[in-house]
């Protein structure tokens, strides 16, 4: 998939930061907030048609009229790993590892689907060795990307370090005061953050979903952008605007983007390559480059480029051994694809599709 098959509504639901695995699974499907009606948890083997199943759910609930959030795998992008259509109170995701979900309120808010109904259980009784050595193989290779992007979320944190000793805090905080000004104040501002951004077994990948929420103003990334997303964020705070933060997924406290829903404003980074020439209806870029003080920031230079030099390298490491373990992912799908049953999957999700919404 290009970013451009991505639907609207389309975000990452975890990341695979400098810290480990991070979830978000948690608070997006929380079954104790009230705000769902149902949720169906998915099990199943890799290959039994989990993603299929939620991306035909989505399209159905879409054909009736209902607006659909999707959440993609942060290992593969191409997967599914939930839907959610809030208009309606239901949701569906996939509740096995990384992410494992076990049922809190069993039949009262959750519902499990057991794809393992479908699969021949002898036929894969016959491949138990190999299935064994694959998942062995799939942790080892995971285990070596954890170990990449902890040396790269530890290059980034010295950019930022480095940074922070040019930084004209004062200035940055006057801007994005000025900024937020024209942003209507709320009693009970709301603050939600997502992940547009994965790194993952096909690279780095974005989603466009922030892009297509508003006027974009481009904010140009030398390494300091995250450092004057901190004091737009804590304008907003301060002023009690509502924001949706877009989060780095390396390191998930740092900022790429915030959307600002009360105008229909986005100030996103430009780091992975997006249009950033100023037109009628999107604002000329906004370059941090005059946070920074530039005596200071010459001095570092060097030391900025070397750290950040070293990120991109690690970064390019933790992707090779996403793709590896990508690689044997698919190898374990072909033994559960060869043993399931899709006809009588079809058969299945056609009847659950007559009640769905």
């Amino acid at each position: 998939m290009t970013t451009s098959d991505y639907p609207s509504g389309a975000f990452f639901a975890a990341a695979n930061t400098a810290d480990g695995f991070y979830s978000r699974f948690p608070m997006l499907f929380d079954p104790a907030c009230g705000r769902w009606q149902k949720i169906y948890i998915i099990k199943g083997g890799p290959g039994t048609g989990k993603s299929s199943f939620m991306r035909r759910a989505a399209e159905y609930a879409e054909e009736k009229g209902y607006a659909v959030e999707r959440y993609y795998c942060s290992a593969d992008p191409r997967s599914l790993d939930g839907i959610r259509i809030p208009r309606s109170g239901i949701a569906m995701l996939d509740g096995t590892a990384p992410h494992t979900v076990d049922p809190s309120y069993p039949g009262a808010v959750e519902e499990i689907i057991n794809m393992g109904r479908f699969f021949d259980v002898r036929a894969l009784r016959e491949h138990t060795e190999e299935i064994r050595q694959l998942c062995a193989e799939h942790t080892g290779h995971h285990a070596a990307a954890r170990r990449y992007l902890r040396a790269a979320g530890a290059m980034r944190e010295q950019t930022r370090s480095l940074l922070s000793d040019a930084y004209l805090a004062d200035k940055a905080a006057g801007a994005a005061a000025r900024i937020v000004q024209k942003m209507p104040q709320e009693r009970e501002p709301v603050y939600d953050m997502q992940f547009v951004t994965a790194i993952s077994a096909r690279g780095i990948v974005h989603l466009p979903t922030a892009e297509g929420m508003g006027a974009v103003t481009w904010v140009t990334d030398s390494g300091g952008a995250s450092l004057f997303f901190d004091a737009l964020t804590d304008a907003a705070v301060r002023r009690g605007v509502s924001f949706v933060r877009f989060a780095s997924p390396l390191r998930p406290a740092e900022t790429e983007g915030v959307y600002f829903p009360g105008t229909d404003t986005v100030y996103m980074t430009d780091r992975y390559g997006q249009v950033k020439t100023a037109t009628e209806t999107a604002p000329r870029p906004l370059n941090t480059a005059r946070f920074f003080d530039r005596e200071v920031l010459s001095e570092l230079r060097s030391r900025v480029r070397f750290a950040q030099a070293c990120e991109r390298e690690l970064l390019c490491g933790a992707c090779e051994a996403l793709a590896a373990a990508g690689q044997v992912h698919d190898a374990l799908e072909s033994f559960y694809i060869a043993a399931m049953d899709f006809e009588a999957l079809g058969a299945f999700t056609a009847r659950f599709l007559r009640g769905f919404c």
